[in-house]
């Protein structure tokens, strides 16, 4: 075997190397290591200088092995290439920047090295409902699993490269998926009116149940379709949740949840004065409607860049599935974010528990670059989410008191939820039986915030 052939056999069983362990690895000099990189030419990737230094052996995609271009599109809808992804054996990629990264790096993704895909990226894997909907419509012709939740990375960026063109955030990767973009972009699809949703909207949730509508990946449970929306002559891009069609009391309370998901936007807007997705309720063909703006979308063609707390803490931190709180200290601990942006998490962290949302996963909190707070989304009692979809348990409201150093914080959250259980009590979109919940929510938190272990000392 050759010292080529040796050093490919190495990096395909060992993954990145850096010189250094390569050379002791294969009991070469620099020389003749020098010289069996030459040979193998594009088969290697090298990233690093001087100590830093590593290779990887090439990885191909489906048969091929050139580089993938990432793009990036602008708030005006124009877009620039941003860098190339280099696909390395046996997973992860080396990265070519052509512009400035928008997100926190590590040393080895500063030098290119990605242990994956680079980590915004992953926000675009299709997931929950309309993710479910887009593998099932698209499995065959992808040759992937109709479960999107199974698909390997290699099957993620061929999915992404053919038909990642509508996809959160603002990145669109590989040049067939690029192309589909310029193509949508020339054949717009029209805005709705108000005076169309009435007719439309049952009629999109009625083709998204049977798998016809997809519309981009955005993640989440809830039956959703995606739509172009106009108002004042200005277009816009929502995400239209719905309830069922039934009397169900499991379809009911799906509704009545819609609502408190809007009204919590209302409360995190003007009472705790955080940035929500805009949002509203519509009532017609036997369904509630919750119509969400997409606040990563702008205008005809514009996009603007978000990533997850999911996507950021799985690449830097490792503290998945851990209180809001404990990331925001820990990105304050970085310096990504300053003393406010963490105020601002705890507040809504103890905010979304004062209002029974026992939902409030990694995915359900993100950034825009800078590491400044995204609008906040997806923020309602899922504590009283049926269960299996219909049944609808006894459920005891009993959220954590707060410790000496969060007192501050959770008692702005607490008066921003007594508004908040008071608002849906008295709503009368919301079903009698769960307007009753509400105000006994209302009075729960009172009493939690009047609670004599609350008193600060003198």
């Amino acid at each position: 075997m050759t010292v080529s052939e040796d050093l490919l056999k190495n990096l395909r069983t060992w993954h990145r190397m850096p010189a250094r362990q390569l050379l002791d690895q294969l009991q070469v000099s620099r020389a003749t290591l020098m010289r069996a990189v030459q040979a193998l030419g594009p088969g290697l990737i090298v990233r690093g200088r001087a100590r830093r230094t590593a290779y990887a052996a090439r990885r191909a995609l489906r048969g091929r092995s050139e580089a993938l271009p990432l793009f990036q599109i602008d708030l005006e809808g124009r877009a620039t290439e941003v860098a190339a992804l280099h696909l390395a054996y046996p997973a992860g990629c080396a990265v070519d920047y052509l512009l400035p990264f928008d997100w926190p790096l590590d040393d080895d993704m500063v030098d290119g090295w990605f242990d994956g895909l680079p980590y915004p990226l992953d926000d675009m894997r299709p997931q929950g409902f309309l993710g479910r909907n887009f593998a099932h419509q698209h499995a065959n012709l992808l040759q992937v699993s109709e479960d999107p939740q199974r698909w390997s990375e290699d099957d993620l960026l061929h999915t992404l490269s053919l038909m990642g063109a509508d996809q959160p955030g603002n990145y669109i990767l590989g040049e067939p998926a690029y192309r589909q973009w310029l193509a949508q972009s020339r054949q717009q699809t029209p805005a709705l009116g108000d005076e169309q949703i009435e007719s439309a909207y049952p009629a999109l949730a009625e083709a998204s149940m049977a798998f016809g509508a997809v519309g981009s990946s955005a993640g989440g449970e809830f039956p959703k379709f995606t739509a172009r929306r106009s108002a004042k002559g200005q277009p816009f891009d929502v995400i239209v949740k719905f309830s069922g069609s039934d009397n169900s009391p499991g379809t009911q309370r799906w509704a009545d949840l819609l609502v408190c998901e809007h009204l919590a936007s209302v409360v995190l807007s003007e009472v705790l004065l955080m940035e929500a997705a805009a949002s509203c309720i519509h009532q017609f063909g036997g369904r509630t409607f919750l119509e969400v703006r997409r606040f990563d979308r702008h205008g005809l063609l514009g996009r603007s860049p978000v990533c997850s707390w999911a996507a950021l803490n799985a690449a830097l931190f490792g503290l998945a599935g851990k209180p809001w709180t404990i990331g925001a200290a820990a990105l304050f601990a970085k310096g990504y974010i300053d003393s406010d942006a963490r105020s601002a998490i705890e507040r809504l962290w103890y905010f979304g528990q004062l209002i029974a949302n026992n939902d409030m996963h990694d995915g359900n909190l993100s950034f825009r670059p800078g590491l400044r707070l995204a609008p906040v989304y997806d923020m309602l009692p899922m504590l009283y989410a049926p269960v299996r979809g219909v049944e609808l348990p006894a459920r005891t409201f009993a959220p954590p008191l707060p410790l000496p150093s969060e007192h501050d914080a959770w008692m702005m959250a607490a008066k921003a939820a007594m508004n908040f259980w008071a608002l849906a009590a008295g709503d009368a979109r919301v079903s009698a039986a769960f307007r009753q919940i509400c105000a006994r929510n209302a009075l729960a938190v009172q009493d939690l915030a009047a609670s004599p272990v609350l008193k600060q000392p003198n």
